[in-house]
């Protein structure tokens, strides 16, 4: 919404260099410096001091910056809040999440709102969740999703299972009992990641001869392929059950789940939270 002259203005002045900018914009030196010129044109007033070792802020430009940097975080919270209007969904997609549910209920929500627009935005990161995404469809965690910019909605619970080779001794049965682990090397999520595993924890922890548990933060191919590297076994959510292929998954004789759901971009815009009402009445 807002021009994006700001953003290269504010990269010159961080890199007191144009061509410094341009790397880190991924555009060219004579495009950023072009950019600058027409500012400083529209603005009438000169905010780079330019020489042979780059560039410094004039008085100018560094009452500039605070502008900007307003300009900019007011444009985005205006963005963030009249989204809540729009008829429009972008769901995160990717290998790091499923989509059982989404898949599931986007026709239906379609036909009730033939007017939205929904689109998916691939994530491979979640510590760096695009700031069009309005939902993503995962577990409950801990970390790394920040509380206050999503807010998590459970939907169904999802059963937690033992993913192994196909070549694995274990493989062969139909269901794992909790002594089948025994002497394994099982990864399992951090404790302080997911939260709502302690009881489970406690009893992996007191199996004879002891299970090898090893953790991770957040589930995703990286994790599948060490395991496949090192031939240890998956504790994951039946939900992602697709994602760790060409792995076999296994139920155990436990009852212990995970909640599973949705991560809404707060405020939550009116027809996501409709895309949820839809999702709990199902």
């Amino acid at each position: 919404m807002y021009n994006s002259e700001l953003d290269t203005f504010l990269a010159v002045a961080e890199a007191g260099s144009f061509s410094k900018a341009a790397k880190k914009l991924y555009i060219s030196t004579p495009a950023v410096v072009q950019q600058m010129n027409l500012l400083e044109k529209r603005l009438n007033v000169q905010l780079f001091v330019r020489n042979t070792h780059g560039v410094t802020l004039t008085p100018a430009g560094i009452e500039f910056i605070q502008w900007s940097r307003q300009i900019i975080f007011d444009c985005q919270q205006a963005e963030k809040e009249l989204g809540k209007y729009q008829q429009k969904i972008v769901f995160a997609s990717g290998y790091l999440n499923g989509q059982t549910l989404s898949s599931r209920l986007i026709p239906q929500f379609q036909k009730n709102h033939p007017k939205a627009q929904i689109s998916f935005r691939e994530i491979n990161d979640y510590q760096q969740i695009p700031a069009e995404v309005d939902i993503l469809e995962m577990t409950y965690a801990k970390e790394p999703l920040s509380e206050h910019e999503f807010s998590f909605i459970s939907i169904v619970p999802s059963p937690l299972r033992v993913a192994l080779p196909a070549s694995h001794p274990l493989a062969k049965k139909k269901q794992l009992s909790l002594q089948d682990l025994a002497a394994q090397d099982l990864e399992i999520v951090a404790p302080s990641i997911a939260g709502s595993e302690d009881v489970m924890l406690s009893k992996l922890l007191n199996v004879r001869p002891a299970v090898k548990l090893h953790y991770y933060s957040v589930f995703n191919k990286a994790v599948v392929n060490q395991a496949q590297l090192t031939k240890h076994l998956l504790l994951i959510p039946e939900a992602y059950s697709e994602l760790c292929h060409p792995y076999i998954v296994k139920p155990v004789s436990w009852s212990f789940a995970t909640s599973y759901g949705f991560y809404c971009r707060k405020p939550v815009p009116k027809l996501v939270q409709e895309f949820i009402d839809l999702a709990q009445k199902s």
